[in-house]
């Protein structure tokens, strides 16, 4: 029986914890715990409509997560069999947007996004779906641990994306209109979320790329039509000395970079991701044109 109540309790309140996550290279964090919740959301809870307590994305005003109440999730939709699609936004969104995610290799999307579940809602309508695979035992956690992976190909994960957004927007429509849709990924999905976008132009405008040191150039980035690229690092990380350097050699092409560093951890979110998240957002769609 899955602990709904649970997770639903710990997403919302900021305590989920930190899956050992490693790839590409990059190491956990030591001391990482041994196992976070499980990955479970389901779709539970009232439908009544409550008024949105979170101010838009707006640089000028300070910015605090919304309450509980306003969020419409996390909940769950079906992708494949054991592969939930985790969403959440708004129950009143003054501008509904699609915001996408990749998740990483033994991270599932109830850490890759709930960890930012506030910052997320309120820029638009989280989908994240889960990939197609199960981690091993892994040498930082217990025996058959099973977190969520991938092992398909980068136009595999396009694909069960756009199912996921599709399926989303089936159940809610109109809540993830794809103008100025932004593409966040974490570790493999950041480095899958630039390719993708690459391959799309005008489908993402917006990316965000977490701890991952994925090749980017202002040619291709301006191809695609992507406006604005966040770029999130930890600190303590393997990743943040060449995602400083794509920022430098982006700005000095004159395209919109900026990155970001949560304090304190390597590869692992920092606590502080709510705040990383909505700085990461607020700048990318600071580049979106105003509406005439």
């Amino acid at each position: 029986m899955r602990k709904a109540a649970f997770l639903l309790a710990a997403l919302l309140l900021g305590c989920t914890r930190a899956p050992p996550v490693a790839s590409h290279g990059a190491t956990a964090d030591a001391g990482a715990p041994e196992r976070p919740p499980v990955a479970e959301v389901v779709d539970a809870g009232s439908e009544a409509s409550v008024a949105a307590t979170a101010p838009p994305i707006d640089a000028s005003v300070p910015w605090t997560p919304p309450n509980a109440s306003a969020i419409d999730g996390p909940r769950e939709l079906l992708l494949a069999p054991g592969r939930p699609i985790f969403y959440a936004r708004l129950r009143e969104s003054p501008k509904p947007r699609l915001i996408g995610h990749l998740h990483g290799v033994c991270g599932a999307p109830s850490y890759a996004c709930g960890k930012w579940i506030g910052a997320g809602v309120s820029a638009g309508t989280m989908v994240c779906p889960t990939g197609n695979a199960k981690c091993n035992d892994s040498p930082i956690g217990p025996p058959s641990w099973e977190a969520s992976s991938w092992q398909e190909l980068v136009g595999i994960m396009d694909q069960d994306l756009e199912q996921s957004i599709a399926k989303v927007e089936a159940k809610h429509k109109g809540s993830a209109p794809r103008k100025g849709a932004v593409l966040t990924g974490y570790s493999r999905g950041a480095f899958a979320a630039a390719q993708i976008a690459r391959a799309h132009p005008n489908r993402w405008p917006f990316l965000v790329l977490i701890e991952a040191n994925a090749p980017l150039a202002a040619s291709w980035l301006r191809k695609a039509n992507i406006r604005a690229v966040a770029l999130v690092a930890g600190e303590r990380g393997d990743e943040i000395t060449g995602m400083r350097k794509s920022e430098a050699a982006l700005d000095a092409d004159g395209f919109p970079a900026k990155l970001f560093v949560m304090k304190k951890t390597g590869h692992l979110y920092s606590e502080d991701m709510e705040d990383v998240m909505h700085a990461a957002l607020e700048f990318v769609l600071s580049h979106e044109p105003r509406d005439d």
